[in-house]
């Protein structure tokens, strides 16, 4: 699946740009008119079969229901485990009156929760946690973009203070957005610079430090911070790569505070089983995709309509939603 974030003077012209790039099959997954008037609409269109053995395994999956079958085939060709994919499949099968990709969409809400992080922003901050290399750094750069061109306050403290590089890479960016930026490298000046930045009335983000799932001294001092930091905890989590491995490298984070899923490098994967089987398996609530190395645009709420359409594209119209909003069901 290749996704795009594509902005314009307005969502006509927007909606121009994406068919000009990814054509009349593409699907929207998401609009949003920003304060200024610019239009931002992302899409996604299926790739080439990278494989023929993608189509002939799928092929001979043959089920009593039209719609058992569609998403079942479907979480197949996402790696979604067999346990998983059969509770979904026949959640979906019970819904009456829909198309297959509608079907799947509620039975998506009905079995995960989805969450708009926004709404417990405004009174604790939001950590971000993950292993190194998960996009965590670039995630916290791009929520911070976001509240900067809603013209809201923002504020981010980087906990990484040990890894080499670490806190320059948030620096930058800091510098570029004009915001502060404060380190802590201990839980007791962690909780410190939090209450300090919250009697000024500003959205704090923290960006931990990247730690390894499976060192006990890495997850406990994760755990510490977290504590100290007393807000809202996000794992950053890179798409693609293996469902079950997924399952036990989120179950650390939960452990250590983890309530919410942060899905990045969608762009760079076209196999979305891990999404589900992690908020599965951890219990994370699923709030946000990230579609691009690019700050200014790529993070989106994730929907369980936006998420369906991702993982099933071929089964409704690619007509844009007419309140230029957020993809919702």
């Amino acid at each position: 699946m290749r996704v795009k974030t594509f902005t314009a003077e307005n969502t006509a012209a927007a909606m121009d740009l994406v068919r000009d790039e990814l054509g009349d099959k593409a699907i929207i997954i998401a609009t949003r008119t920003e304060r200024n008037g610019i239009a931002s609409i992302t899409a996604a269109v299926d790739p080439k079969p990278t494989a023929k053995e993608d189509f002939e395994e799928h092929a001979s999956l043959v089920f009593a229901g039209e719609t058992e079958a569609t998403v079942r085939q479907a979480l197949a060709y996402h790696g979604v485990p067999t346990w998983l994919s059969n509770r979904l499949s026949k959640a979906a099968a019970t819904i009456d009156g829909l198309a297959p990709q509608q079907s799947f969409a509620a039975a998506l809400e009905r079995h995960f929760a989805f969450a708009d992080i926004n709404d417990h922003w405004l009174s604790a901050p939001l950590i971000l946690v993950g292993p190194s290399g998960s996009g965590k750094t670039v995630t916290a750069a791009k929520f911070c973009t976001r509240e900067c061109l809603a013209k809201r306050p923002v504020a981010v403290i980087s906990a990484d203070t040990k890894r080499a590089g670490g806190v320059e890479q948030l620096a930058a960016f800091a510098r570029i957005l004009d915001i502060e930026l404060v380190t802590a490298g201990d839980a007791s000046t962690l909780r410190q610079a939090i209450a300090k930045l919250g009697q000024r009335g500003v959205r704090v983000l923290v960006d931990m430090p990247g730690t390894n799932p499976l060192d006990e001294h890495d997850m406990k001092y994760l755990a510490t911070l977290v504590k100290a930091a007393n807000g809202n905890v996000a794992l950053t989590l890179a798409a693609g790569g293996d469902s079950l491995e997924a399952i036990d490298l989120a179950k650390a984070y939960q452990e250590a505070g983890a309530e919410y899923l942060i899905v990045t490098r969608m762009d760079m994967a076209h196999r979305y089983g891990a999404i589900l089987t992690v908020a599965e398996g951890a219990d994370l609530a699923l709030t946000n995709v990230s579609i691009s190395a690019q700050v200014t645009n790529g993070l989106i709420d994730i929907t369980p309509i936006g998420l369906a359409r991702l993982m099933m594209p071929h089964t409704e119209s690619s007509t844009p939603p007419s309140d230029d909003s957020e993809v919702a069901t």
